[in-house]
């Protein structure tokens, strides 16, 4: 496949991704790279330091809620935040689907032309 897709060059559309992710189930930090990287069919490389900063900011804006999961039945080690969308995340992810499908729609327009 292509080269692989840093955190770094994701700015601006990681948040987007996330609401995405996050739309379908709750998820840990962990989880959400792990699923953030198999919808990226191999393309994505992710680290937990580039989620971690953020989940929080994305809670800090209402967009998620998080709550710690304190059982460890099924793993050992820490207890770990589970973030879910929040309806404020929900309309955002309806606002950034449309602004994107029209970003696709541009750039295909101008990059996709050949003189």
């Amino acid at each position: 496949m292509s080269d692989m897709i840093q955190g770094n060059r994701l700015r601006g559309h990681l948040e987007s991704m996330i609401l995405a992710i996050l739309e379908q189930n709750p998820a840990h930090g962990f989880d959400v790279v792990k699923r953030l990287e198999e919808r990226g069919e191999g393309v994505l490389q992710l680290r937990e330091g580039t989620i971690y900063p953020v989940l929080y900011r994305m809670e800090a804006a209402g967009l998620i809620r998080a709550k710690w999961d304190d059982s460890k039945a099924d793993r050992p080690g820490p207890r770990r935040k589970v973030y879910s969308l929040s309806r404020k995340g929900h309309r955002q992810l309806a606002k950034e689907r449309q602004l994107w499908d029209q970003f696709v729609q541009v750039v295909g327009n101008i990059v996709g032309a050949h003189a």
